[in-house]
């Protein structure tokens, strides 16, 4: 089993319900640390480094069962017998396999630019792949940081990421913070062990999902908005979110917003 960092922020409310946040690929728990602050007291925040990321710095060769049953057991060591779960990209796609496989342990989900993963066979191949060669180029940087910075740089300037590139100074505070908690060659292994390429498909359990959950996309992410799309076409317990004006990452570009439909969906279903 993977051994994970775990962060929390904890609620000066006494017995206040637990929330999972899950950060996604190149972050740590610390992307977390704006919305954990505003949803306190009301709630508790647990926040732990995915494999690879933040202080998670030495994964073991695991996949995404292993990394949720972890979580699992450290949440039953917290003494936390049910939460709400919010996820991101990778930790999306993480908080929905949470969800569908444990759902008596979590009361509601938000997934954020996530996918129930990839449908095809061949195409999961391809993907894993494709992961493999990313994570062949990050091993290469070694411990540089101004290579990494490049390999950020990059990385958000993908279509996916394109309204990232109206916000400089937004844009250069992220790559900054990806730098400083995080190690390429860390990374590498937690793309490995977490690749969509490894993930079993979700699609198929959707119309039996009955956990509520919300779907948070950006309408300029027209590929994760047609996906939310999709999903709540395949289960009545989703709803979407759009956020005009953001791409792939929403809590980072519009965290006001974010954190004010969050509050207001936990609150009414935890």
């Amino acid at each position: 089993m993977p051994d994970l960092a775990w962060h929390e922020t904890p609620s000066t409310t006494a017995g206040a319900p637990a929330v999972l946040l899950l950060h996604g690929f190149l972050g740590s728990a610390r992307e977390w640390e704006d919305v954990a602050q505003a949803l306190t007291p009301t709630f508790r925040c647990l926040c732990p480094d995915l494999p690879g990321h933040g202080l998670s710095r030495a994964p073991e060769a695991c996949g995404m069962t292993e990394v949720a049953h972890t979580i699992i057991n450290h949440l039953d060591r917290l003494g936390v017998s049910r939460c709400a779960v919010v996820g991101y990209s990778m930790g999306g796609r993480l908080a929905l396999f949470l969800a569908a496989h444990y759902p008596k342990r979590f009361t509601s989900a938000v997934l954020e630019s996530a996918s129930p993963g990839l449908r095809d066979e061949a195409e999961r191949r391809q993907r894993y792949q494709d992961d493999y060669e990313l994570a062949r180029r990050l091993e290469v940087l070694g411990e540089d940081k101004e290579e990494f910075a490049k390999f950020l740089r990059d990385w958000f300037a993908q279509p996916l990421f394109k309204t990232l590139a109206d916000k400089p100074e937004s844009l250069n505070q992220l790559i900054a913070q990806r730098c400083e908690e995080n190690f390429p060659r860390c990374i590498a292994a937690g793309l490995r062990a977490m690749s969509v390429g490894r993930q079993p498909s979700l699609w198929e359990i959707l119309p039996q999902y009955r956990t509520p959950t919300l779907l948070i996309v950006g309408e300029e992410d027209r590929k994760f908005r047609f996906i939310a799309e999709e999903m709540g076409e395949h289960c009545s317990s989703m709803a979407t979110k759009v956020f005009p004006g953001c791409s792939h990452n929403v809590h980072f570009e519009n965290p006001g917003g974010y954190t004010t439909v969050l509050k207001h969906f936990l609150e009414a279903t935890t």
